[in-house]
């Protein structure tokens, strides 16, 4: 049985799939100029609404009243016009946002979750608002997250662009380690705890499927065809038809079908992108970019987990499209992209043209397998595709290698499954043995796995020295902080002497800042 979670992820509030999200103002209704710039028609659906209970300080939060609903629901939640004087002063907001967007929530259509996912941003930091107190500030929000997830029943997802306090929201909520977790098992928190050893080394590598988009309202492979013959405005009866051939067959028949109506106005490819390419990203591809890797790979056409990564601040060069652009970490993408509609590999016949044309695997990431971890993700283990994967990857890696090269992460228990593929691969599935999860509850248990290991695989301590994060420190803490910028004040500007530079690189990941006055 799920309960609701609070997750912690790097990205961009706006390009996140939820049910409602966070939007910040004051009761002058001021918004900071990236959302004004972001959503231009902001400022006039505001103004045609009555704003006068928030511009009277009556209420807190509000939800926008004709926002588009296939659309996350802003709810406009307001900090103090005097700006933060006392952290507390953002708690009773905060739990308005949570309350108003229950409400607003009932009348609108939802993602198909245990629970709806509300999204929120660092709260009460922006416009100076609050900027003395990040760290004091972090403690509330997070804590009274926990709170209204637990007595609202929503799912919480903490979205931040600033890798400080990503960081100390990572540090923070181990503090609400039975909060936190409590949806995994013992056997899972173990096993989250052994990638997440391999992780923090970065010998991990995301091997992602079609499970991983679907958490974007993507669809599975199935679901795919479905669209393309509806779109293709194929033959009815044409499913039940092709119901009991594999999936590459299918796409084979339905394309040649397509390809043979000569009034049709796009191409086969342009149908499949549209299906796939949707703009927003789910949790799955959030927190997987979110892990400490330079390597992934992928079976799927959208740009989700590029686009996560981006807005994680950790872009990827994607192989083979943008080889040229190397940026230090790399996507695989092995069966093409939507940004290149002859690469995508569908049909059984494509399936021959690629591994007749080129490996599936190229010789660099054939050398990467041999001293890192797959950990496959979004893959069904009787799935056509994660056959054709693994009879590759075992191809790449030497006999005496091949034993656990890689962990499954799947929805159910599988007995058959696992005695096919012991001493090979280790399968994890999120359910228990005699549990009955439905899918929908096993992908949100999935989804805190991820979320757990990405908080288990960061060591990061980028908000150590950041201005404007002693706030919260422990006593011990703040007594080292304030040492490590006394050195640093009084060492700054030691140009060309090599061990100052050294020390220089490993005080500034930790967040020091030269160019800032520091107080004490």
């Amino acid at each position: 049985m799920s309960t609701p979670h609070v997750f912690v992820t790097m990205g961009n509030l706006l390009n996140v799939r939820c049910d409602a999200w966070l939007l910040p103002t004051d009761s002058s209704l001021t918004f900071n100029p990236y959302w004004t710039t972001a959503m231009p028609h902001l400022v006039e659906l505001v103004a045609a609404q009555d704003m006068s209970s928030v511009e009277a300080g009556m209420q807190l939060a509000v939800a926008l009243d004709d926002w588009p609903v296939e659309d996350p629901l802003p709810v406009l939640t307001t900090v103090p016009l005097h700006g933060v004087r006392d952290p507390e002063e953002l708690r009773p907001r905060f739990r308005n946002f949570f309350d108003e967007s229950v409400r607003a929530l009932k009348h609108r259509s939802l993602l198909d979750r245990p629970f709806p996912l509300l999204a929120v941003p660092f709260f009460g930091t922006g416009l100076g608002a609050g900027n003395i107190y990040r760290g004091d500030i972090l403690r509330v929000l997070l804590s009274e997250a926990h709170e209204a997830a637990r007595a609202l029943l929503v799912d919480v997802v903490f979205v931040f662009q600033d890798q400080a306090a990503y960081a100390l929201a990572q540090q923070q909520r181990k503090e609400f380690t039975v909060q936190s977790w409590e949806n995994l098992s013992p056997r899972l928190q173990d096993l989250v705890h052994a990638l997440a050893n391999r992780a923090a080394q970065g010998h991990v590598v995301p091997f992602m499927g079609a499970g991983v988009s679907v958490s974007a309202g993507a669809p599975d492979w199935q679901g795919l065809l479905n669209i393309v013959m509806s779109k293709g405005q194929l033959p009815e009866g044409l499913h039940e038809s092709l119901k009991n051939l594999p999936v590459l067959d299918q796409a084979g028949i339905i394309k040649s079908l397509y390809e043979s109506d000569p009034t049709r106005q796009k191409s086969f490819g342009e149908l499949v992108a549209e299906a796939v390419d949707v703009d927003r990203y789910g949790l799955a591809p959030a927190l997987l970019a979110a892990l400490p890797t330079d390597a992934a790979i992928t079976l799927n056409y959208d740009r989700l987990f590029e686009l996560a990564a981006s807005d994680a601040g950790s872009p990827r060069t994607v192989i083979p499209d943008d080889i040229s652009a190397n940026t230090g970490r790399w996507l695989l993408k092995l069966h093409g992209s939507v940004t290149n509609l002859g690469s995508i590999v569908l049909t059984r016949e494509d399936y021959l043209g690629y591994n007749t044309n080129r490996d599936a695997l190229s010789s660099m990431v054939k050398a990467h397998l041999l001293t890192h971890h797959l950990l496959f993700v979004g893959f069904g283990l009787t799935d056509t595709h994660f056959h054709e994967i693994i009879f590759d990857v075992r191809r790449a890696i030497p006999l005496d290698q091949q034993k656990h090269f890689g962990t499954v992460l799947t929805l159910s228990y599988d007995e058959m499954q696992n005695k096919i593929w012991n001493g090979q691969l280790d399968i994890v599935p999120m359910s228990e043995a005699g549990e009955a999860l439905s899918i929908p509850e096993a992908a949100h248990r999935l989804e805190i796995f991820l979320d757990m290991l990405a908080a288990c695989s960061s060591d990061s301590h980028a908000f150590f020295l950041a201005p404007h994060y002693s706030g919260g420190m422990s006593a011990d803490d703040l007594k080292l902080r304030n040492q490590l910028l006394d050195l640093a004040e009084a060492n700054k500007g030691q140009i060309g002497q090599a061990a100052w530079q050294v020390l220089e690189v490993s005080l500034k990941a930790m967040g020091w800042d030269p160019h800032h006055p520091y107080t004490r």
